[in-house]
């Protein structure tokens, strides 16, 4: 008890005296001291400057913040998110288009703003009682909700951190792309906003995404589509992809629309119109095109028929990671639109030029229209644009731009053009042939992205004769437009002795007319009915007179006018000049696919290319047969809109078929080389008897149904049951004649069997009678294969297809 007393007076007076001691030392060092020891607590974090621009931008700590004007709200807004970095191997690249909306800020309750998308589904009369129920029809859904943080001028302040760092849906990749690459949920803590720059009329966010990765085998086509291992998932479980989402101010003063017409070819939008004084719903549809203006003072000079520049040109720019030797021809391929422009009553109206060293620039900015180069094996390049959805007004374009379409124009050019030009027979062309190559590609994307749509048509407004003549084919082109799939000239022969202005697509009558149609004011109309009234007749004064501006469409209703990678105006007689171009070239080909060390690569790519274009031939001449023309008109003009392909044509067809596919085409295998390529080349022959038997409207049921529609209206058509007679005649002529039966014919009988059983047995082929007429040709063909043949493997090939049919038609219960 002593000991523990004197401890504590000693500790009190050890207490006491430093603590009189600090007292003291406090006198004389005060403020030293108190700064020293002064508590400290955390940090208060403040709002950085706000950038100004669409949304004023600014940060507190790790969160970002917009500052939406007032100005902005209820107005639309383009919301369009782009890959700025993709995973390897994952087929999408940076600049392409991940997502689209139409979105506005709204006042919301509890002190909020709401952000919604604009689904455009209908519109009506501003002031009509109906916009009560159209908009009760068509609540938008909202897609962020945001508490306002305080006010800064005449604007809210409200945080978004959470909107782009965790996964809302109109700023992210679609679940469709997410369930492909095999992607989970958004990991926590690694994706994040890596910045946010805001312009006049635009805000770009830059964000980086990561998502867990569950690897998994490709699922069968009856659970969904297949799915895609992606090398960074697979080895760490994680894949992270970054994206980049501009915001731009959609006009106060939307563009005049220009209505669409279908003999023009142009990609619209539209919605459902609604007015107090209808009697029915209109549908309205309108083109996609730029906007292009007159200065005032160059309003009366362009009425005169003067060249006026526009006030805002369109520009494209390239792609800094584009090699240094294509630029220019990419360049070109922009520039060659301004003589179609022309025509429009515009000069200078568009042009490219090469991304600018400009820090300010970005190449996901959307106000920006550029061709990106994209490091990809994908031979391809694609044109879309981005638009206003109320006008059809074109904001932007993104050119997609695979770095293996070179590949594509290459094997393309050999096998179309290397008979008649020289520089073709090599495997690496020249940098001055692939750069015009590259050139023709590019203004045919451009013109995509000006809002025009494949007119597949344009070629068969050229005689076959025609592409054969020098001075015509040089001057004229070989078809009226870039926007066809009509490659190259492979009618010409080597005697013909034609450049490559005779060989090469160019922008042509079509295009220009399109242009003016889509481009060209029409100051005289005072509404967009009176402008479609006046544009109905021009379109039928300039057609009456010029039928290289007809519309074929997209080459998908069999119309034989109207099909992917043909020539001229008789599909038979532009592929047999084609096959006598492929019999020359398919002799030389090892000579021009010849590089040290190839291992006989290049030759079989080359091969199967041409094998490729024999197809295309193919197909060109079977879609005469049961074809079906269509050539839009208004009430105005002259002439049936549908009209049937004469009998005498699809008889040509047939005969052109017989002999060069049901007759074996023993010249496509004939070459010493085969055997470098395969063991089996009897199996390219069956390949192409499969094609034209399986991929053409040949023994299709619903062609037989169109030839009877056909015949029942006018008795001097192709009758169904004339032409399986003349079938018969062609492909099973040996049971007639008891003849012996070849490997490839064997085949080719094979598959015609096979593939009409199939026709029969379709449930959804429920035309009676042409079922009926099928089934009573596969009977005359059993009937007879059942006591047919002499050889004992042609005899044996009879009983078995005789079998075949039976089972076919009387399948086991």
């Amino acid at each position: 008890m002593k000991k523990f007393l004197i401890l504590a007076l000693a500790l009190f007076t050890i207490v006491g005296t430093a603590d009189a001691q600090r007292k003291k030392g406090s006198k004389k060092n005060k403020g030293a001291q108190t700064t020293a020891q002064a508590p400290q607590g955390p940090k208060k974090e403040s709002f950085t400057k706000p950038s100004d621009g669409l949304f004023g931008v600014s940060r507190k700590g790790k969160d970002w913040y917009f500052i939406v004007p007032d100005s902005v709200l209820n107005q639309p807004i383009l919301a369009v998110t782009r890959y700025i970095a993709t995973p390897v191997g994952a087929g999408v690249y940076g600049g392409e288009e991940v997502n689209e909306q139409t979105v506005y800020w709204e006042q919301g309750v509890d002190s909020t703003l709401i952000l919604r998308s604009w689904v455009i589904g209908a519109m009506s009369k501003e002031g009509d009682r109906i916009s009560q129920a159209v908009q009760n029809a068509h609540e938008n859904p909202v897609i962020a909700s945001c508490k306002i943080e305080g006010r800064v001028g005449q604007g809210s302040r409200v945080k978004v951190t959470q909107m782009f760092e965790e996964e809302t849906p109109a700023f992210s990749m679609p679940q469709r792309s997410k369930r492909q690459y095999n992607l989970g949920n958004p990991a926590r803590g690694a994706s994040f906003i890596k910045d946010i720059k805001t312009f006049p009329i635009n805000t770009e966010v830059k964000v980086t995404r990561t998502y867990t990765y569950q690897q998994r085998e490709g699922a069968p086509s009856a659970q969904g589509p297949r799915t895609t291992n992606l090398m960074a998932g697979m080895s760490t479980g994680m894949v992270s992809v970054q994206l980049n989402t501009s915001f731009v101010l959609l006009p106060k003063v939307p563009m005049a629309r220009r209505m669409a017409d279908p003999r023009v070819g142009y990609f619209t939008d539209g919605y459902d119109w609604f007015t107090d004084d209808q009697q029915q719903v209109k549908t309205e549809q309108f083109i996609t095109r730029w906007r292009l203006e007159a200065r005032p003072e160059d309003v009366e000079k362009q009425k005169r028929g003067e060249l006026v520049e526009p006030i805002k040109p369109i520009v494209y720019y390239i792609d800094p990671a584009t090699p240094k030797q294509w630029v220019p021809y990419l360049i070109a391929g922009v520039n060659d639109w301004q003589k179609a422009f022309e025509q429009a009553g515009w000069k200078n109206a568009i042009h490219a030029e090469e991304w600018p060293n400009d820090s300010t620039m970005s190449l996901e900015d959307a106000r920006y229209s550029v061709i990106r180069y994209l490091a990809s094996d994908i031979p391809n390049a694609y044109g879309p644009n981005v638009h206003d959805p109320r006008t059809g007004e074109i904001l932007e374009s993104h050119i997609g731009w695979y770095h293996n379409v070179m590949q594509l124009v290459h094997d393309w050019y050999l096998v179309q053009a290397g008979a008649i030009d020289s520089r073709a027979q090599k495997m690496k062309f020249s940098d001055e042939l692939m750069g015009d190559l590259i050139r023709f590609v590019s203004s045919h994307e451009v013109g995509h992205t000006l809002g025009l749509r494949h007119n597949m048509g344009a070629s068969s407004a050229t005689p076959v004769e025609k592409l054969r003549d020098k001075a015509w084919v040089e001057a004229n082109g070989h078809t009226a437009s870039i926007m066809d799939y009509a490659r190259f000239n492979y009618v010409a022969q080597p005697e013909d002795n034609i450049s490559k202005a005779g060989i090469y697509p160019r922008i042509n009558d079509y295009d220009k007319w399109a242009i003016e149609f889509g481009y060209r004011p029409q100051y005289d109309a005072k509404t967009e009915k009176e402008d479609h009234e006046i544009w109905n007749k021009i379109i039928i004064d300039r057609l009456a007179k010029n039928p290289r501006l007809w519309f074929g469409g997209e080459g998908r209703n069999h119309d034989p006018r109207a099909q992917t990678e043909d020539l001229g105006d008789n599909n038979m007689t532009a592929s047999t000049y084609g096959v006598k171009n492929l019999k020359r070239i398919i002799k030389n080909l090892p000579e021009w696919t010849t590089e040290e060390a190839n291992m006989y690569t290049n030759l079989k790519q080359v091969y199967e290319s041409l094998l490729g274009q024999y197809q295309r031939y193919l197909r060109h001449v079977a879609t005469n047969i049961g074809g079906l023309e269509q050539t839009l008109k208004s009430v105005e003009q002259p002439g049936d809109v549908y009209t049937f392909t004469k009998k005498a044509r699809q008889k040509e067809a047939l005969a052109w078929l017989d002999e060069n596919v049901f007759q074996e085409p023993a010249w496509l295998v004939a070459e010493p080389y085969m055997s470098k390529l395969t063991l089996r080349p009897q199996e390219y022959l069956f390949q192409q008897a499969d094609y034209v038997i399986r991929q053409t409207p040949l023994l299709r049921l619903q062609t037989l149904t169109d030839m009877q529609l056909f015949s029942d209206r006018d008795a001097a058509n192709y009758k169904p049951e004339d032409y399986l007679n003349d079938l018969y005649n062609m492909v099973f002529k040996e049971l007639d004649s008891s003849a012996k039966v070849t490997t490839y014919r064997r085949h080719l009988q094979r598959a015609y069997i096979n593939a009409l059983l199939a026709e029969v047995n379709n449930t959804r082929n429920a035309n009676v009678d042409s079922r009926s007429l099928a089934i009573a040709h596969l009977n005359r063909i059993q009937g007879k294969a059942k006591i047919a043949g002499r050889d004992a493997v042609t005899k044996a090939h009879w009983s078995d297809l005789a079998k075949v049919i039976e089972n076919g038609l009387n399948p086991k219960k």
